[in-house]
């Protein structure tokens, strides 16, 4: 039985990455993410290269990065010393794009051209040539005398195209739908109907999540804690080509505003709690997406999905005491499930 992993992640102000990986690291997180998007972080390969060579244990994961401001070719090139200089701890993380497409002004990807791109991109990886159809050819000519382990490519996923192509093309899988049981059995009913269509193995990948989370003292203030922290998850399940009418109505009420109102300028760590993108959220949602409340309760809920197949819990706790309690009380009694 594989183990629960646990990883952190968020934007981080410039040359801040080392000092982040080394204190999850520390508080035993498994997982060091870094943000994509230029117009909110330094480039992310670079703090992971600072963190590669900071760090002993801690898994490193890029992003999640797109196709959309960077080609296939620039990823590879900028995942694979990363797997060199970690010994293997590198995790090549994407999307659509979301935050960081929207800051340069361009739409998400489509699900054809990021399955296209993700081909190419494993083609990098593996050291393979990659055929344009234009007649070229390219390959990582630089890497030909260097050696790297299976570099692991993880996709985010959000709406039923995105999680579908990720069973067909990922290796890790972390899903953006909140933390519902019925939705998340939602995503996974989606996965395991693309692995059997296409004859993949599910013991052969890792299904995770972007965990929305609040960490208080009783329910009422977790319920109150949690409503604010839920926006970016629901505008994920917002983007144009997913069909709302197929949601959950406590879903598409917001991601229909959200579709076309989400406000990126809020879309950060040091946003104040209250602006326009929490304002269309009550409570009653809020819990439905998240989870808040005591460390018992929240132990109840994550012990839920670890049933249903959740492999890894991806979060943003951005409060140090809250992600001591995390780290203290949640990840050590959780690791039991499968311990």
């Amino acid at each position: 039985m594989r183990d629960i992993e646990f990883g952190s992640t968020g934007f981080y102000p410039a040359f801040d990455g080392v000092r982040r990986a080394q204190l999850s690291e520390s508080l035993g997180f498994d997982l060091q993410g870094f943000s994509e998007n230029h117009s909110r972080a330094t480039d992310c390969f670079g703090e992971m290269r600072d963190a590669a060579r900071g760090t002993s244990r801690i898994k490193l994961a890029c992003g999640p990065v797109n196709f959309v401001t960077r080609h296939p070719g620039v990823v590879a090139a900028g995942i694979i010393p990363i797997q060199i200089l970690s010994g293997g701890r590198a995790i090549c993380n994407l999307a659509t794009g979301d935050s960081a497409v929207a800051a340069a002004g361009m739409p998400r990807q489509r699900i054809a051209d990021m399955e296209r791109d993700m081909i190419i991109l494993r083609t990098y990886l593996d050291r393979g040539v990659v055929a344009y159809e234009n007649g070229k050819t390219s390959r990582l000519e630089w890497a030909d005398n260097l050696d790297w382990p299976y570099l692991p490519i993880q996709m985010a996923a959000s709406g039923p195209k995105a999680i579908a192509l990720a069973a067909r093309r990922a290796d890790r899988i972390c899903l953006g739908v909140g933390a519902n049981p019925h939705r998340v059995r939602w995503a996974l009913d989606i996965i395991d109907e693309e692995l059997a269509r296409t004859g993949r193995d599910r013991e052969a990948m890792r299904v995770g999540m972007f965990l929305p989370i609040a960490i208080t003292d009783d329910r009422a203030s977790g319920r109150k804690a949690i409503r604010t922290r839920v926006s970016g998850f629901a505008h994920m399940q917002s983007g144009v080509g997913t069909d709302l009418s197929q949601q959950p109505e406590i879903l598409r009420k917001v991601t229909a505003w959200m579709r076309d109102n989400y406000d990126y300028s809020f879309h950060r760590p040091d946003a104040p709690p209250e602006n326009p993108n929490t304002a269309v959220i009550d409570e009653d949602f809020g819990d439905w997406m998240g989870i808040g409340g005591p460390v018992s309760y929240c132990l109840d809920r994550m012990g839920e999905l670890v049933g249903l197949g959740i492999d890894f819990f991806i979060t943003a706790l951005h409060q140090p005491a809250e992600r001591e309690v995390y780290s203290a009380d949640v990840m050590p009694a959780l690791r039991k499930v499968r311990g």
